[in-house]
């Protein structure tokens, strides 16, 4: 049985788009602690700096080959990192509740507003009030 061709748009295990690169970067920042310097060191080239696997591997006087391995294995390790601790992840639940708070802190402010405008009473300690929880958000 021959072997069949790979496509030519085969995955390389290497995000190339915005939005992987950007994870790639967010992971980095979350775990660069973890990795080593060689890893941190390539990470940074290759994501950060936008250098190329053949410019990276001209620098390390390495092959492309290894600049990639070494790139792959490192984005595995990130992934795998934020599986098991999720650091990434409870940011984003943070920054949602975060934005839901806002959203409903919004909310109770126009409700406010609109009894100031119906009703002749004292609303300032109430105004005090959603202008202290706005601060601490």
């Amino acid at each position: 049985m021959p072997l069949q061709r790979a496509p030519l748009a085969r995955r390389t295990g290497l995000p190339r788009a915005l939005e992987g690169r950007t994870a790639v970067v967010r992971l980095f920042d979350a775990y660069a602690g973890l990795l080593t310097e060689r890893q941190k060191r390539i990470l940074r080239l290759y994501y950060h700096d936008d250098l190329s696997l053949g410019e990276i591997a001209a620098r390390a006087g390495v092959t492309r080959q290894a600049v990639f391995d070494s790139l792959r294995r490192s984005v595995s390790v990130l992934w795998l990192f934020e599986q098991h601790v999720g650091v990434l992840a409870e940011r984003d639940r943070h920054a949602r509740a975060r934005q839901l708070l806002n959203e409903r802190l919004r909310d109770v402010e126009r409700a406010v507003a609109q009894l100031a405008d119906t009703d002749n009473g004292n609303l300032a300690p109430l105004r005090g009030a959603l202008r202290a929880l706005r601060e601490s958000v």
